[in-house]
């Protein structure tokens, strides 16, 4: 299905019998094959559901698992690992990949875009992955053996196979599943919305930075490093078995047919994933680190010379110090060595992010310090000279000023092709789940018109705004619309996506939904649509939007007033945003849970719905819905200690602390207020309380 991405329609249009298309999408869609299947997008939201306490309970049965929670960091990153307030399991190599992985050997298509030279599956041996082997495999390969899927699934998160599993915060997490997925830290466009080449908000820029180093350090643990290997290697051997059994079925049905290779395919579909996610990391950090370097230089030119020694450039001598450690790190450090992994042939050159054989010999500090005292004394020589010439400008020009200092940067650029090769064009690849989205439009383009229009690539937004009169919901409605389109400027492939991305609108009053709890009926008659078969292959099942009070005033003015002289907070985390609400979350279970003490989702205050910046809808919200690689709960940490618990893209420690002050205050007030309501209308007072229960009133 469209609005999920159904691995059924690229299977059926691999097997290019567009007319039948439609009636077998049940038959071949790789969540419902069986119920190993199905773990590959179901199992993996469980497993980020913070859940520290399956980790202990694990070990406690006899399980190994990692524990990397404790581990310190470096000084830039140490930050973040002090943050990890919130324990998570990760699964080191991602099961979305496995479903990736069966689409790829069917299509050829690799995650970058590229298309592999390899023998590739037969439409009709898709089925088999799912099947025993006993039933369809020629002798001596009918063994009775789970299906290769199981297998597959079973090293990545099985309770006997905890090697592939580690413990870790869900803001390293966060931040590691994002790159996985082929998406940045913080796209360019909001990195200027939320305005973090100003100067004043230089520590929050350097910590988003600094949060991709985390990620990596995380990878390079060694006994993290050594498991993520040896778990892609366990998945090597079971394909290995199958491909062994389907290559002896291929000789026993048709002599000429091509050897498979399913090892050499998951070798390159691995390094594939592997290079998109170093790559994107690492020229990302450079990208951003350039810019601030740019924003420093202004700040170093506006000291006077006089000024040399004086407070203003201690702070700017120590930015631009910071900027030259963190790509030096990002450098050395965003790295996924794939040395050791089966099928992995080892290069004649380096290639960046996977494979250096010197990298830890090399004596980073030293050959940089060398280098830098050459370059600098090249640079004063020539410039002295000019003076002699030109006179003192030529020295303390503010242009001779800014070509000493940027001296070090120059020396890193040098430097780079002996760490990490020649880099390849900093124009990213297409994002993965974008590829996903396109392939499955060609693949509904081919079937027969009337079932056409029953696909799509869409959510339902429900009007909530009842103050608003009908005429003012039309401006608003193209205001929202206009607001969720504006994203992907940035993005490769997203001019050819945006036009297919519909919003379903779903007026409440028309429909008679309750407007006392708006939110709740919403939920109920999104519950009741959502299998239908005129919606089932339109919009995801697990989340919608909904346009609240709240929602329709953010779109009618600008940052609070309180807000918009406060230097600590970005003035891209107080927008236009709308309620977007988690279709399965059970209240009275919810409630139950809270009472009995058992609900992990309780204890983070989540209230089956947040607010999100409009911007971030399409770009964010809708990949993780429609990958079904997690669910609205586990974007809520990012989302709880905003004064509007709103989810503004991935955090960092600096960002969140105002906020958590903000909020706390706000709190108190309204706790306060609203004790005080109680005494002077109990009814109303009451009502308020069930409010800030449910997250209607956010404070």
């Amino acid at each position: 299905m469209a609005a999920r991405l159904s691995r059924g329609l690229l299977l059926q249009a691999n097997r290019r019998v567009s007319a039948s298309l439609s009636s077998r999408l049940p038959r071949y869609n790789v969540r419902n094959l069986t119920p190993c299947a199905s773990r590959v997008t179901q199992v993996r939201p469980n497993i980020a559901r913070f859940s520290h306490t399956d980790a202990s309970s694990s070990a406690n049965q006899g399980a190994t698992i990692i524990d990397a929670t404790s581990f310190k960091g470096s000084s830039i990153t140490e930050k973040h690992w002090a943050s990890q307030d919130l324990p998570t399991l990760d699964a080191l190599i991602e099961p979305f990949y496995i479903a990736h992985f069966l689409e790829f050997i069917l299509s050829g298509s690799l995650p970058n875009g590229k298309k592999t030279e390899l023998a590739l599956l037969h439409p009709d041996e898709s089925e088999l992955f799912m099947s025993p082997r006993a039933s369809w495999a020629p002798a001596p390969f009918n063994t009775d053996a789970p299906p290769v899927v199981q297998n597959m699934m079973q090293r990545i998160m099985s309770p006997g196979e905890f090697s592939g599993m580690c413990q870790i915060g869900h803001n390293i997490h966060f931040m590691k599943k994002r790159l996985s997925e082929g998406l940045v830290p913080v796209s360019p466009s909001r990195w200027l919305e939320k305005d973090l080449n100003n100067p004043d908000h230089f520590t929050i820029a350097h910590e988003y930075l600094s949060s991709a180093i985390a990620v990596f350090e995380y990878l390079n643990i060694p006994q993290v490093q050594t498991n993520m290997r040896d778990t892609f290697n366990k998945i090597s051997g079971d394909l290995q078995e199958m491909q062994d059994a389907l290559n002896a079925r291929r000789k026993a049905q048709d002599s000429l047919a091509p050897e498979l290779s399913l090892t050499a395919l998951w070798e390159e579909f691995i390094r594939t994933r592997y290079q998109i996610m170093t790559s994107t990391a690492h020229s990302w950090v450079l990208a951003r680190a350039a810019e601030l370097r740019e924003r420093t230089l202004d700040e170093f030119s506006a000291i006077a010379p006089e000024n040399a020694e004086g407070p203003e450039m201690k702070l700017v001598s120590q930015r631009w110090s910071d900027l030259l450690s963190i790509v030096s790190v990002a450098d050395y450090n965003i790295w996924i060595p794939m040395e050791g992994y089966n099928g992995f042939k080892t290069p004649s050159e380096i290639v960046g992010g996977l494979y250096n054989p010197d990298l830890k010999k090399q004596d980073k500090t030293n050959k940089f310090t060398e280098v830098l005292y050459e370059r600098l004394a090249k640079c004063i020589e020539a410039q002295n000279e000019a003076e002699k010439v030109q006179g003192p400008s030529a020295t303390q020009s503010n242009a001779a000023r800014r070509e000493r200092i940027s001296v070090s940067t120059v020396v890193q650029d040098e430097l780079r092709p002996s760490i990490r090769g020649q880099l390849s064009s900093p124009q990213q690849p297409i994002q993965p789940w974008i590829q996903l989205c396109l392939q499955t439009h060609a693949a509904i383009m081919t079937m027969p018109e009337e079932q056409r229009r029953n696909y799509g690539f869409g959510l339902a937004v429900y009007r909530g705004a009842h103050g608003v009169s009908d005429e003012q919901w039309e401006s608003l409605q193209r205001n929202v619309e206009a607001n969720l389109a504006a994203w992907g400027d940035d993005v490769q492939g997203a001019d050819k996506l945006k036009p297919l991305l519909k919003l379903h609108w779903f007026d409440s009053k028309e429909l008679g939904l309750d407007k006392s709890d708006i939110v709740s009926a919403a939920r109920r008659h999104y519950q009741e649509i959502r299998s239908s078969e005129e919606w089932s292959h339109q919009i995801p099942p697990s989340a919608f939007l909904l346009v609240d009070p709240m929602s329709a005033g953010s779109y009618d003015s600008e940052t609070p007033r309180a807000l918009q002289n406060d230097k600590s907070l970005l003035p891209g985390d107080f927008v236009s945003n709308v309620l977007a609400v988690d279709a399965n979350f059970d209240e009275s279970a919810a409630a139950q849970a809270n009472s009995d003490g058992k609900s992990a989702s309780q204890a983070l205050e989540y209230k089956g719905q947040m607010r999100i910046l409009g911007n971030l809808v399409w770009s964010e919200l809708y990949p993780m819905l429609t990958l079904n690689t997690g669910e609205l709960l586990y974007l809520w940490p990012h989302a709880k200690d905003h004064p509007q618990k709103m989810y503004t893209g991935p955090t960092v420690p600096s960002q969140v602390e105002p906020w958590k002050e903000i909020s706390s205050l706000q709190n108190y007030m309204m706790g306060n207020f609203t004790e005080f309501l109680k005494e002077k209308d109990p009814k109303l007072g009451a009502k308020l309380e069930e409010l800030r229960k449910k997250g209607v009133v956010s404070m």
